[in-house]
């Protein structure tokens, strides 16, 4: 089931800073999931730290690029804790933390696999979620994090991991699939003959072929400018 919420508007309608029930309630099942993600692939390749890594920048530069985008303060926070568990599916029991770090360029058959993590995400938030308050359950805030577990690969024309188009997405889901590409082409692989700069990153974004008709124009190049100017 595809997760369509728009979380533009509910970004706004609470604190996670000052929430009683996400502090009582998700704050330990928060801390149980990023401890999770840290240690996947501990004992083999240390994948989490890299997926850790990955997810605190992607929250910090979405929570300060969605106040350039006028989102309240409150809503950039928001974001911040929400955004750290888009890419808990990957330490699901189905993965084998070698195959995010293969010598050689993803297979089809692998990269079909690796796709299923948007999904699985929201499956292992939800079986946390299991015993939880219903005021819990239906938080806005767990509706974000839904959202953005799923929808972090979708472009705008439709050719995504679950198919949503430009009008189907808001201006967080458009940026947070810029961000994580943005952050996500530059950690190293090893079939790769250098690690990415930013604004190799950037150009890419722009002008490669791979993603053209990806991205909402105005919103990439919003992206571009605040970049460059946090350098």
């Amino acid at each position: 089931m595809v997760i369509i919420s728009d979380i533009d508007a509910l970004i706004e309608t609470y604190d996670v800073r000052n929430d009683e029930i996400l502090d009582t309630h998700f704050k330990p099942i928060r801390q149980r999931l990023w401890q999770d993600i840290r240690n996947y692939g501990a004992d083999i390749n240390k994948y989490g730290m890299i997926v850790a890594q990955h997810l605190e920048r992607t929250s910090q530069i979405g929570a300060d690029f969605l106040k350039t985008l006028g989102f309240s303060d409150k809503a950039a926070q928001n974001f911040y804790y929400a955004n750290l568990l888009h890419d808990l599916g990957k330490t699901h029991r189905n993965y084998d933390p070698n195959v995010w770090q293969t010598p050689h360029r993803p297979t089809p058959q692998e990269r079909e696999e690796k796709r299923g993590h948007t999904r699985l995400g929201v499956e292992l938030v939800d079986l946390f979620l299991l015993k939880s308050p219903n005021e819990l359950q239906e938080h806005p805030h767990v509706h974000i994090i839904h959202s953005l577990q799923q929808l972090h690969h979708e472009r705008v024309d439709g050719t995504g991991y679950e198919g949503l188009k430009g009008n189907q997405m808001g201006r967080i889901t458009k940026a947070i699939c810029i961000i994580d590409a943005y952050d996500g082409d530059m950690i190293y692989r090893p079939h790769q003959d250098h690690q990415r700069t930013p604004e190799e990153e950037l150009k890419r974004l722009k002008k490669s072929e791979k993603y053209q008709g990806a991205f909402d124009e105005e919103i990439l190049d919003q992206f571009i400018d605040f970049t460059l100017s946090r350098d």
